[in-house]
C-alpha cells in the first residue's frame, strides 16, 4: 500500500466518524464541519480519483457501520444501508476530488450542490426512514443555526457545509486563492446569520397549551398493562386530569398505547368520552384497530364526540399492517388547526409540507421506537417544525414524550426508558405562516445545486502553482 493510498484511507474512516459522531450524540453534529476537509486538501495538491473513490467507500463504512451496531436495524435494512451509504459517500467523495479543481468559489458551492443533491437522493431513492435518513438530521441539536432550512429543507444544511469545507480546503491547500476563498467564507456566515435572525425573530400570535403522554409497552420495560382499569387510570385518566388542571386544552398519547377491536369499540370509547367530558379537553390517541389490522389515532372533543380519524400512511420496514391514504386531517382548538401524522409518517415530507401548506400551527404525531432510535428520531421531527414552522407534540410508547416548538427547540421531554410512565406539559407558540418550504419543497434548492454542478463542469480547472 502506497502512501498517499493510505492517506485517502485514513481521510476517509476519520471523515466517516466526524460524519456519524453527531448521530450518536446530537451536539457533535459540529464535527462534521472538517469531515470533508482531508480529502479536498489532498484532492486539490493531487488529482487522484480512484484514491478518492477509495476514501468515499472507506467514509461510508465508518459513517454507516457503528450505527447500524447503535442502532440495532433488522438485518434485511443494515445490508442495505452498509452498501447504499458507502456508495453515496464514494459518489461524493469523487465529486468532491473533481470539483475542487474548479476555480475556488465556484468550485466549493458545487461541492456543497453536490452533497445536497445527493443526501435528497438518498432519502428518496432508497426511502426507509426518509428524511431521517439525512446526513444534517442532528444539526437539530443547534436549532439556531439552521432556522434557513424553513426556506430549503434539511438537506440545505450540507450546501451550507459542503460550501464552506471547499472554500477552506483552498484556504488551506491553494495560497493563491486564500483572501478570496476567506472572503467568501465571511459573506456566507454573514449571509446566513442575517437569514437564520430574520427568521427566528418572528412573534408568534399567541400559545396553545399541550400535553403529550407516554409509557413502556415492552416486555422487559413495561410496569403495568394499559388495558386494565388499573393500567387505564395510571397511564392514561390520572395524567389527563392533572395535565387539564394544569390548563392543557389538548392531551395526546404514543403510538398503539391501546388495542382495540370493533366488538369492544364503544366500550373504550365511552371510556375515553367520560375522561373528555369530565376535564373539558381534547384527546388524540394512538391506537391499532385490531379487527382491520390499521395504526390510528382519532381526535376526541371535549364533548366526547370523535371529531376526526387517521390511519398511518408510512409504515416501517416489516411493519405487518394495512397503511392509510395519506389524507390529512386537521382539527380547530380553540382557533388554532391541529393536524396528526404517526410516528414514521413525519419523516416524509409530502405529508408534513401538506400541512404546512394548510397552516396548521400544531401536528401532532404519537410515536412508538425503540430504545436504540429513540434520540435519532427525536432528531429527525424536530427539523419538520423548522421546516414547516409548527409546533410537535409526540406522545411515545418505547421512547420520548416531547413538545417542540415551530423553532426547533425541546420546549418538554421525557424518556420513557429512564423515567418511566408519565407526561409533559408546554404552552406551544402558534406561528400561522406558509414556509418557501412547505410551499415549493426542495425543487428550487435542487434547481439552483444543479446549475451550479453545470456552471462547475463547464468552468476551467486551474492550476496550483
Amino acid at each position: 500500500m502506497s502512501q498517499s493510498q493510505m492517506k485517502y484511507r485514513l481521510a476517509g474512516a476519520a471523515g466517516g466518524l466526524m460524519l456519524m459522531a453527531g448521530h450518536w450524540y446530537g451536539p457533535l453534529c459540529v464535527l462534521q464541519f472538517p469531515a470533508l476537509l482531508p480529502v479536498m486538501v489532498l484532492s486539490i495538491r493531487t488529482y487522484k480519483p480512484k484514491e478518492a473513490a477509495l476514501c468515499g467507500f472507506y467514509m461510508g463504512l465508518a459513517f454507516a457501520l457503528p450505527q447500524m451496531i447503535l442502532l440495532r436495524m433488522p438485518i434485511v435494512v443494515t445490508v442495505v444501508f452498509l452498501i447504499w451509504f458507502p456508495l453515496v459517500l464514494l459518489l461524493l467523495c469523487l465529486g468532491c476530488a473533481f470539483l475542487v479543481q474548479r476555480a475556488a468559489i465556484v468550485g466549493s458551492l458545487a461541492v456543497g450542490a453536490l452533497w445536497t443533491i445527493l443526501d435528497w437522493t438518498s432519502c428518496t431513492a432508497i426511502p426507509v426512514w426518509g428524511m431521517a435518513q439525512s446526513f444534517a438530521r442532528s444539526w437539530t441539536a443547534w436549532p439556531t443555526l439552521i432556522q434557513f432550512i424553513s426556506l430549503t429543507g434539511i438537506s440545505g444544511v450540507l450546501l451550507v457545509l459542503g460550501t464552506l469545507q471547499g472554500l477552506t480546503a483552498h484556504c488551506l491547500a491553494h495560497p493563491v486563492c486564500r483572501r478570496q476563498a476567506a472572503g467568501a467564507i465571511t459573506a456566507v456566515l454573514l449571509f446566513l446569520g442575517i437569514i437564520n435572525t430574520a427568521i427566528y425573530l418572528e412573534k408568534p400570535s399567541g400559545h396553545l397549551r399541550i400535553a403529550a403522554a407516554g409509557w413502556i409497552f415492552d416486555d422487559q420495560f413495561s410496569e403495568i398493562d394499559p388495558h386494565s382499569p388499573e393500567g387505564f387510570e395510571k397511564l392514561f385518566a390520572e395524567p389527563a386530569r392533572q395535565a387539564a388542571h394544569s390548563g392543557a386544552v389538548l392531551f395526546t398519547t404514543g403510538e398503539l398505547g391501546f388495542y382495540i377491536a370493533d366488538h369492544n369499540r364503544q366500550e373504550w370509547m365511552d371510556r375515553f368520552s367520560q375522561i373528555a367530558q369530565d376535564c373539558h379537553l381534547w384527546l388524540a390517541v394512538g391506537y391499532l384497530n385490531i379487527t382491520e389490522n390499521k395504526n390510528r389515532m382519532f381526535f376526541m372533543s371535549p364533548q366526547g364526540h370523535i371529531v376526526e380519524e387517521y390511519t398511518k400512511t408510512y409504515l416501517t420496514p416489516l411493519e405487518p399492517r394495512w397503511n392509510g391514504t395519506g389524507e390529512l386531517k386537521t382539527v380547530p382548538i380553540k382557533g388554532v388547526a391541529v393536524g396528526g401524522l404517526i410516528c414514521q409518517d413525519d419523516n416524509f415530507t409530502r405529508l408534513t409540507r401538506s400541512y404546512g401548506r394548510q397552516k396548521t400551527a400544531v401536528l401532532l404525531c404519537p410515536t412508538a421506537d425503540w430504545q436504540t432510535v429513540k434520540e435519532a428520531h427525536l432528531q429527525a421531527v424536530r427539523a419538520r417544525a423548522i421546516e414547516c414552522k409548527y409546533g410537535i407534540a409526540r406522545g411515545a410508547a418505547n421512547g420520548i414524550s416531547a413538545v417542540i416548538d415551530p423553532k426547533g427547540r425541546i420546549l418538554a421531554k421525557m424518556d420513557h426508558y429512564k423515567q418511566g410512565a408519565g407526561y409533559v406539559t408546554a404552552d406551544i407558540p402558534i406561528l400561522k405562516t406558509i414556509t418557501p418550504f412547505s410551499r415549493y419543497g426542495a425543487a428550487p434548492v435542487l434547481t439552483i445545486c444543479g446549475v451550479i454542478l453545470a456552471a462547475a463542469v463547464r468552468c476551467r480547472r486551474q492550476t496550483i502553482q
